[in-house]
């Protein structure tokens, strides 16, 4: 049986070496050979004959890899040809070492490839798909390849009306303030604005790494991504109280969708990984009961205790967490729960949209969403006194001035809860022995 094997020309070399190749036909019947590519032998999976998974080197290992097995499985189907025809060891080898050289040259002549803006843009944005993140191990998600799509149209819109001609060596400050006011006399708020920016560095620095742009104008402090801070709330203990005692057996969405709110509440969780639990979730450690899962945004392991409330909801169904919903349809029955809870506090907020400042004034009931019952667990853990390393490890935050910023607590609230260490504790006289 024919084999090939790749190996490194030198695994001793401290600098790139050529990758080789060594067929074997059939007994005493070998061939060697170089391929186009080197390597530094400290990326080189020996065992597995390729190059190992290290950032580093992820697209020349993506390009490298890929072609030691379209070549493996060249050589491999050719040798099956040639010996189907009943030709001699000899004829074989002469015969398949000059295939072998017509399909190196075919795949070293480049193609001419158009790497001018917009089509080694949408070749980017299609070769997303399925594309894997190397920090995650998780695909690119669709929504973002969306993303990608809806800031190049928004560019070629933005040529065309503005006269503008974009190529990479335009992406300046010049094309920064522009596109800006652009985006602003459609009446984008600053944040998707800002979201708009960053998929264009996203590109450009695709473009860079990939040698096809030179242009670092998008590198400049002034080439920012444009934000401000979203105005959020969260639920206090009372306020989720009132929503828990609401009477919905009469309406099982509501019912469930509450009971889920409730469980991501009480655990930090994101909606991605509380609507979806199941009793397969459910563990006992220690006499500690638990939910053991891996959080899908990070694909990091978390137990959490299981909250008195959240224990509640298990055993009213029979140990078993709410049934799964769609997320929006979480959303929209929030707002209703949240009527019926009498949430009714009047939140002002201001938005950028447009570049110009809007202040829009409605009840809190609202604005609930998913995405508060998260809030509400850090902000309510914190306010209680609970380690800030501890919800942090929930939460996910890496760092404590981040996580700061996005739990919801008054000056006046942080105030209290500073009054109630130890330092501002009285303390009793120290008597002299």
């Amino acid at each position: 049986m024919a084999t090939i094997n790749f190996k490194l020309k030198d695994l001793t070399s401290i600098k790139e070496t050529p990758i080789t190749y060594y067929i074997s036909i059939s007994r005493g019947n070998r061939l060697r050979g170089g391929t186009s590519f080197s390597i530094n032998p400290k990326y080189w999976n020996e065992e597995k004959q390729e190059i190992r998974k290290i950032a580093e080197v992820s697209k020349k290992r993506k390009e490298v890899n890929k072609w030691l097995r379209e070549f493996e499985s060249f050589v491999l189907d050719t040798i099956d040809e040639l010996k189907a025809k009943k030709l001699k060891n000899d004829t074989i080898k002469t015969t398949l070492k000059e295939e072998i050289k017509k399909y190196q040259n075919k795949s070293t002549i480049e193609k001419k490839v158009d790497n001018s803006f917009y089509p080694f843009l949408e070749r980017f944005k299609n070769q997303s798909k399925g594309r894997i993140i190397e920090k995650t191990g998780k695909p690119i998600s669709n929504r973002t390849i969306q993303d990608y799509k809806t800031v190049l149209d928004h560019i070629k819109d933005f040529e065309t009306k503005e006269k503008y001609k974009i190529t990479f060596n335009t992406i300046n400050l010049d094309f920064y303030y522009a596109f800006k006011d652009y985006l602003e006399d459609k009446d984008y708020a600053l944040n998707t604005i800002g979201k708009y920016f960053k998929v264009i560095k996203v590109f450009m620095n695709e473009a860079t790494e990939r040698g096809v742009n030179i242009n670092l104008s998008y590198k400049s402090k002034h080439f920012v991504k444009p934000t401000e801070k979203s105005e959020q709330i969260y639920l206090n203990e009372k306020e989720l109280k009132d929503i828990i005692k609401l009477d919905l057996s009469e309406n099982e969405q509501l019912d469930n969708a509450r009971d889920l709110f409730i469980i991501g509440a009480y655990t930090g969780l994101r909606v991605s990984d509380f609507n979806g639990l199941t009793k397969d979730n459910i563990h006992e450690h220690k006499g500690v009961r638990v939910l053991r899962l891996y959080q899908q945004k990070t694909n990091t392991y978390l137990p959490i205790p299981i909250h008195p409330e959240v224990e509640k909801i298990l055993k009213k169904r029979d140990g078993n967490p709410p049934n799964k919903m769609p997320n929006q349809k979480i959303n929209d029955c929030l707002e209703i729960i949240g009527g019926k809870a009498k949430i009714n506090e009047l939140i002002t907020t201001k938005k950028t949209i447009g570049g110009k400042v809007t202040t829009t004034t409605k009840p809190k009931y609202k604005m609930i969403k998913n995405h508060t019952a998260r809030r509400s667990f850090c902000t309510n853990a914190y306010l209680s006194g609970m380690n800030t390393l501890d919800i942090m490890a929930i939460s996910g935050h890496q760092s404590e001035k981040t996580f700061l910023n996005y739990i919801k607590v008054s000056k006046d609230e942080r105030a209290i809860k500073i009054a109630e260490s130890n330092f501002f504790k009285p303390k009793s006289d120290l008597k002299v022995v």
